[in-house]
């Protein structure tokens, strides 16, 4: 064994309450030295309040080093005792581009394993009393590592560290950090790391999301292109089907049925693009190109700074065969999820877009034979509904496909039992009536009021919330339960005293922005959404995402810069009314 250090202190923690940007929190994070011999157990070290990574035996112990103390009294101007960056080992140790993943410690009595980098929590910067201090922890390279413990023992202050086994990667730890903390890491790296054969599962897990991230912008595109309109047709006498095709011609990527594209829009009168979402409706007719559908209409609730109808008067009006149009990738988690259970697509108005989509997908070759579906579409009358002969045809392509067509406000020459099966809005009870037992996964899409009546109505009937999706057109709410703002403060204004609105694209909700939020977040978080997230102080990118519209301004500066046209949302404050792909 060859002797590497030698353990300086062991700390320990109790825990206590702690207030982090505006949140009451239970931490152990406050350690200090024991002096005392103690037990290291698989849990981790035996009086230590462990309560943030308690149940992840990959960090059972914290060990940061004496000389990187050293670099930080210099750098604060003050002397830190043993413990004051949370970890229970302040070690004489080697430096994290020593060390490797895998590499096997004997500590006293304890066999440990070295396992990853430390991701500094937003707890730090309130231990240390700088607002900044993750980010300058991690620019440093200072990172500290975490170990399982494979063989339980005691430990005291002098005991050496030996290095029993090195890892059989060759991964440093420096390395290992280097590429989680990076939004887009270089592609031989991250392959590199997730060959590993002891890499933790955890670790693995956010590895494979960066490498599915980086594999669907080169199956599909990640910056904005141009797509130019092949055709145009009118259908009824509000919407407008566009396709919308590559310049070169080829193929464009594919989509999940559901999934909306994004289009930047150049407006006469308009200082900047002006930004909307279209649900992808199908395939151009030549199978290569995109068809959306627009219906000419107001802006969306929340759009204060812009005329009625602006993008989609644009559209109607400006756009013809040949126009090109700034676009990105198809997006968005509105897709039919994989099951037995019979579906149900119902919508109303413009809402049949992505039912479109949908339909389309589920009677590709297989899908019929697996599950029943159930079109239910609401319009005022012939006049207003969009694609009909187009629903008619696929409807028509299996038994197991029902259609329900209502009219509200039919005209004369619409003929019951022909070119409608009722009369009236689409409600709960028509779908009680058309759907036997309400036993299927059902997928919702239309105006506000109605998306609130039949979502609501559904649940009210024993429906299982996981099993009713739906998604709005323009804001929206969710309809599971209303954001608290009970202690967020009152709704924020811009520079121009205009209400900021911060709209989730993907899922369809927009909420106000209040004084007291700290950041987009925390305000995602609050709004019902779960988006995906780590240190929560602008390290390590697993919250970055796509900002379509508007300003941010940085509570904490993110470590590395943000690429253009992404937002690292845990830390990012809206200056102006925003759009956030979440």
């Amino acid at each position: 064994m060859t002797t590497l250090g030698a353990l300086l202190s062991v700390n320990a923690g109790v825990a206590e309450p702690m207030t982090v940007q505006g949140e009451a929190i239970v931490t152990g994070f406050r350690k200090r030295p024991t002096g005392d011999v103690e037990r290291i157990e698989v849990s981790g070290l035996v009086g230590d309040d462990h309560v943030d990574d308690a149940h992840d035996l990959d960090r059972a112990v914290l060990f940061y080093q004496r000389s990187h103390y050293d670099s930080w009294s210099s750098e604060l101007g003050r002397e830190l005792a043993p413990g004051t960056f949370g970890e229970q080992f302040t070690v004489e140790a080697p430096t994290e581009d020593e060390l490797l993943v895998g590499d096997r410690l004997r500590v006293g009595g304890a066999l440990l394993q070295v396992t990853q980098p430390r991701i500094p929590c937003r707890k730090m910067a309130v231990r240390l009393g700088v607002e900044d201090m993750p980010t300058q922890y991690m620019r440093t390279g200072r990172v500290g590592f975490f170990c399982k413990v494979l063989e339980p023992g005691q430990v005291r202050t002098g005991d050496n560290i030996e290095l029993v086994q090195r890892g059989p990667d060759s991964i440093t730890v420096a390395a290992l950090a280097n590429v989680l903390h990076r939004d887009e890491p270089d592609g031989f790296e991250l392959d590199r790391m997730l060959s590993s054969e002891v890499l933790p599962e955890l670790v693995r897990a956010k590895l494979t999301k960066l490498a599915a991230r980086m594999a669907a912008c080169q199956q599909s595109w990640c910056d904005d292109r141009f797509l130019v309109v092949r055709s145009r047709e009118q259908h009824g006498t509000e919407v407008v089907a566009f396709e919308l095709a590559a310049p070169d011609g080829e193929r464009l990527p594919e989509f999940q049925a559901g999934q909306f594209l994004t289009l930047a829009m150049s407006v006469d009168g308009v200082d900047k693009p002006v930004v909307r979402t279209y649900t992808v409706a199908g395939r151009s007719t030549d199978g290569l190109g995109y068809r959306i559908a627009v219906k000419r209409e107001p802006a969306p609730i929340g759009s204060i700074d812009v005329a009625p109808g602006l993008a989609s008067g644009h559209l109607h009006d400006s756009v013809g065969v040949g126009t090109r149009l700034l676009a990105r990738a198809p997006r968005g988690r509105f897709v039919v999820v994989p099951g037995h259970r019979p579906v149900v697509l119902v919508s109303a108005g413009i809402g049949i877009t992505p039912m479109l989509a949908m339909l389309e997908e589920l009677t590709a070759a297989g899908s019929a034979e697996q599950r029943e579906v159930f079109f239910v579409h609401g319009a005022r009358s012939s006049r207003e509904r969009a694609f009909a002969k187009h629903v008619q045809n696929l409807v028509g392509t299996h038994s197991r496909f029902h259609s329900h067509l209502l009219f509200s406000r039919p005209q004369p020459q619409d003929e019951l039992g022909k070119d409608f099966d009722a009369t009236g809005r689409l409600s709960p009870d028509v779908l009680e009536q058309v759907v036997p037992g309400l036993d299927a996964d059902f997928y919702v899409c239309g105006p506000a009021p109605f998306m609130a009546d039949v979502v609501s109505g559904l649940v009210d009937r024993g429906v299982a919330e996981e099993r009713v999706h739906y998604e709005f057109f323009g804001a929206a709410t969710s309809l599971f339960g209303e954001l608290d703002a009970a202690d967020a403060g009152p709704e924020a204004v811009d520079r121009d005293g205009r209400p900021i609105v911060v709209t989730f694209a993907r899922s369809g909700i927009s909420v106000p922005w209040r004084e007291n939020s700290f950041s987009l977040l925390a305000l995602a978080e609050q709004a019902g959404l779960r988006p995906d997230a780590s240190c929560r102080t602008g390290l390590c990118n697993t919250c970055v995402c796509r900002i379509d519209d508007g300003e941010v301004d940085y509570a904490i500066e993110p470590m590395n810069a943000v690429t253009p046209g992404k937002v690292a949302v845990c830390c990012a404050r809206p200056r102006t009314s925003v759009m956030i792909d979440l």
